[in-house]
């Protein structure tokens, strides 16, 4: 975090935001049954990134965390991964994300499978993790 002036150098106070997607959508092959793999499901995945950029103030895109690219990581990583659990694929994304974007110090990550092919009726399965910079 980057403290900054609040009024004449007196006190500081620490800006972090947070940059969010909602409702990414990836077709992929996860799963614990073979068919699962071989077949495919939908998946949904809902970001949260704790930032620690400086784009409040320059207004420039290369001093936060870009929207758009970390999407399209996360659908590439959902295509080209293989995992039996919700759990290591959402590992392995936020793990990701934390290594490739420094300005990151933070991942929420919530990985669901619509109507998952189960026993029981539900809209949705799935997990939340969060995987934190030390």
């Amino acid at each position: 975090m980057r403290p900054v002036p609040f009024s004449n150098d007196i006190a500081f106070f620490i800006v972090m935001y947070t940059i969010f997607i909602d409702g990414l959508e990836v077709y992929a092959y996860h799963g614990v049954p073979a068919e699962e793999r071989i077949l495919g499901h939908r998946y949904g995945v809902d970001l949260s990134l704790s930032v620690e950029g400086s784009a409040d103030e320059t207004d420039k895109i290369g001093d936060t965390v870009d929207y758009g690219a970390i999407g399209a990581m996360v659908s590439d990583l959902m295509a080209t991964s293989h995992a039996h659990t919700l759990e290591h694929l959402a590992r392995t994304i936020a793990e990701s994300l934390l290594e490739d974007q420094p300005l990151i110090s933070e991942v929420f990550i919530r990985v669901s499978k619509p109507y998952p092919p189960t026993p029981i009726i539900a809209a949705a399965a799935g997990v939340e993790l969060t995987v934190a910079r030390v």
